[in-house]
Order: C-alpha cells, then sequence, then structure tokens
C-alpha cells in the first residue's frame, strides 16, 4: 500500500478536513498580515532609532509596535511559535 493511500485512509474524510483548514485560514488571514506589517514596521522605526537615538517619537513607535507585536502573540500563540497551525487540525490529539 502506497503511503498516500494510507495517509486517506487513516485520516478519513480528507476533503472535509481540507475544507476545515481552509476555513481556518481565510479566518486568520488578516491577523497574519497585521503581525508581519507590525514587524515590519518595528523594523524600520528599530532602524531609524539606531541611526537617531533622541529621537522621541521613534522611542514611541518602538514601545507601541512592540506592545502591539506582544498583544497579538498573547491572543495568538500559534502565530509566533514557528509550527504550522494546521499541524492541530491533522495531528491526533495529545494523550
Amino acid at each position: 500500500m502506497s503511503l498516500v493511500m494510507s495517509f486517506f485512509e487513516d485520516h478519513g474524510d480528507v476533503e472535509a478536513e481540507l475544507e476545515s483548514i481552509y476555513k481556518f485560514r481565510k479566518e486568520v488571514q488578516h491577523v497574519e498580515r497585521e503581525y508581519l506589517e507590525l514587524r515590519i514596521l518595528l523594523r524600520d522605526a528599530e532602524s531609524a532609532l539606531r541611526a537617531d537615538p533622541a529621537n522621541g517619537e521613534m522611542l514611541v513607535r518602538v514601545h507601541h509596535y512592540k506592545r502591539r507585536l506582544e498583544d497579538l502573540e498573547n491572543q495568538y500563540p500559534w502565530i509566533s511559535s514557528g509550527y504550522s497551525r494546521e499541524i492541530g487540525l491533522w495531528a491526533p490529539p495529545a494523550g
């Protein structure tokens, strides 16, 4: 038996699982986009702050971006975990 056929037999209704992954990705796409934009803004603000450490506006921006990223990471821990979110949908439950 091939590995692919074994996979389909082990996971039952693959089409339903793929649909749930698609639905999940669609729901969290805005969060991923905001997280990426904030990381880019933070990188640029920190770079500008290194060039001009006395710039109060950049200090405030860096602080704001870091706080917003921290909020997103607390609300959506998977966003910074380094693991694909789909693992939870495909893998068997722990225990």
